[in-house]
């Protein structure tokens, strides 16, 4: 079960935990979409107690950001951890995604 807050009318934060692998990765994907088909057009993601993330999890995000975009939303991402930032510049995704420091951050940029 993902953890979850929801802030005002349609922005929702998950807080995803441990390794995003590919058995992680596609239910993380299946409850964001739920949540968008629910009607949040703004997600914060807080990686803050996430260790790693496989390419399954980049591939979930992507997937994610594509939705909301699709859908007029954001899609940030908060709190990365300094090894799974170092994925992310090493696969040159810093640039496709809005990642923040901190949540705050991440929720004044949307509101």
């Amino acid at each position: 079960m993902l953890k979850k807050k929801k802030i005002g009318n349609d922005v929702v934060v998950v807080y995803p935990e441990g390794r995003l692998d590919v058995t992680r990765s596609t239910e993380l994907e299946e409850e964001i979409m739920k949540l968008i088909d629910e009607g949040a057009r703004n997600i914060i993601m807080n990686l803050e107690n996430v260790e790693y993330m496989s390419s399954s999890g980049f591939r979930a995000c992507i997937a994610i950001l594509r939705r909301l975009k699709s859908l007029n939303g954001n899609f940030k991402i908060s709190n990365v951890r300094p090894a799974v930032k170092r994925i992310f510049d090493v696969i040159e995704l810093t640039s496709l995604f809005d990642i923040c420091e901190t949540e705050e951050e991440a929720l004044k940029s949307i509101q």
